[in-house]
């Protein structure tokens, strides 16, 4: 596995209830600003009907915060109990993705704690609030640790070149339906249905066009970076 790191596994014997979580004002007004970039900076790959679904998917869906603590609840309780049964190569697939979704919500909850302080970060435009962009820069660097991002960064590639291997796999559709059968089962449908989306907004795309699209990502992301921290940064 390319990274570890402790993730907060849930004892499957003595499973944690998955309650209702109220989303934080702050932290949503953060997600909204990473969408509102990512709209901006990939603007061709939303309008494009090639690609619209897989950006609208990896840059917008899977970010909300509605049922998102629920959803990672059941995800890490769904994997804990079932990863025995999984080979090594989807094994590291799913902690990557979990990874990944942990220190999102850790380096965006650091951002969250600066704006619920000082207020003059946050714009509002069209009745929604988001930190205006031109102070985006200065926010990451007053909120996190530029080694923290780059990490991020390289994950989000990972997990991104990992769905679209997965989608190209040509027995995925056979695994999908058995799979899809075994979450009817043990009630994680909303879960499988999380990752179907992901499967089917990648499996149209083809090679040329996503290896394009990941050129694009990585040096807009890593410009991005550099901009912000003023360094130079390496993702291999």
């Amino acid at each position: 596995m390319l990274f570890q790191k402790a993730l907060r596994w849930i004892d499957p014997l003595f499973p944690m209830p998955v309650l209702a979580s109220v989303v934080d004002h702050y932290h949503q007004i953060i997600v909204n600003t990473h969408v509102r970039r990512f709209r901006e900076t990939y603007a061709e790959y939303f309008d494009d009907k090639a690609t619209r679904a897989l950006a609208d998917y990896f840059f917008e869906k899977i970010y909300t915060l509605e049922g998102k603590s629920e959803r990672d609840q059941l995800a890490i309780k769904t994997y804990t109990r079932f990863k025995g049964m999984l080979s090594e190569k989807s094994r590291e697939r799913i902690e990557n993705l979990l990874l990944l979704n942990e220190i999102t919500d850790e380096l965006d909850g650091q951002m969250a704690e600066i704006i619920r302080k000082d207020k003059k970060y946050i714009v509002r435009h069209n009745g929604v609030e988001y930190v205006d962009l031109k102070k985006l820069p200065q926010l990451y660097r007053k909120a996190n640790d530029p080694e923290a991002r780059i990490r991020q960064l390289k994950l989000i590639i990972l997990n991104l070149e990992s769905f679209f291997e997965l989608s190209k796999h040509p027995l995925a559709g056979v695994v999908m339906r058995p799979v899809s059968l075994a979450a009817r089962t043990v009630g994680a449908i909303k879960l499988y249905r999380i990752f179907e989306e992901g499967y089917n907004a990648t499996k149209p795309v083809s090679k040329e066009v996503f290896f394009e699209f990941m050129q694009y990502v990585r040096g807009h992301e890593t410009q991005f970076l550099e901009t912000v921290y003023k360094r130079h940064v390496h993702l291999l």
